[in-house]
């Protein structure tokens, strides 16, 4: 009876780990898409200053000077991006995923919003063609997938995210043999 009791228990813990890691991606209410979206305050900038210094961020984070969307009477720009995520599957192997988003900066006088959504998913071996949303492909991921997802995304948002917010309060392009 005792073992029963531990079991159940166990049970009950592990259901409960694997429903909380669920929820690491951030959904938004009304869409039911993941959004990751936040306002940063920076006093001292206008809006002209913000916007530019968020073109010549997507510029070099990107790689590329053409921009998917540049609103300059709202002081709004977007970018398509991607990264690669892995995932286990027979419990041994590793398949790469890509994942891509669209990243939107808006200013306004001494703040800015990033928005990233829009994400899609797809394995790469199987090619573009297979593109779903990611919300559809995390839906029939399994348990571990699912894990391996709530770790890899916000991992790459956060290095992105941190990325855009010291370029936008300094300014300064981090030198990659800067040392």
């Amino acid at each position: 009876m005792k073992f029963k009791k531990e079991w159940m228990l166990m049970v009950f813990t592990l259901t409960s780990f694997v429903s909380l890691q669920a929820q690491n991606l951030p959904i938004d209410a009304e869409t039911k898409k993941v959004l990751y979206q936040e306002t940063v305050e920076i006093d001292s900038l206008t809006k002209d200053v913000l916007n530019e210094r968020a073109k010549t961020w997507m510029t070099h984070f990107y790689k590329s000077d053409k921009l998917d969307m540049n609103d300059v009477a709202n002081s709004r720009i977007m970018k398509e991006g991607y990264f690669i995520i892995k995932l286990t599957y027979d419990y041994k192997y590793k398949s790469e995923n890509n994942v891509s988003y669209m990243i939107t900066i808006a200013s306004k006088e001494g703040k800015y919003r990033y928005s990233i959504t829009d994400f899609k998913f797809y394995n790469i071996k199987s090619g573009p063609k297979t593109m779903v949303t990611l919300e559809a492909a995390y839906a029939k991921m399994n348990t571990q997938n699912k894990g391996e997802t709530n770790t890899q995304i916000p991992k790459e948002i956060a290095t992105l995210v941190e990325d855009l917010k010291k370029f936008m309060s300094t300014g300064l392009i981090k030198n990659k043999d800067d040392w």
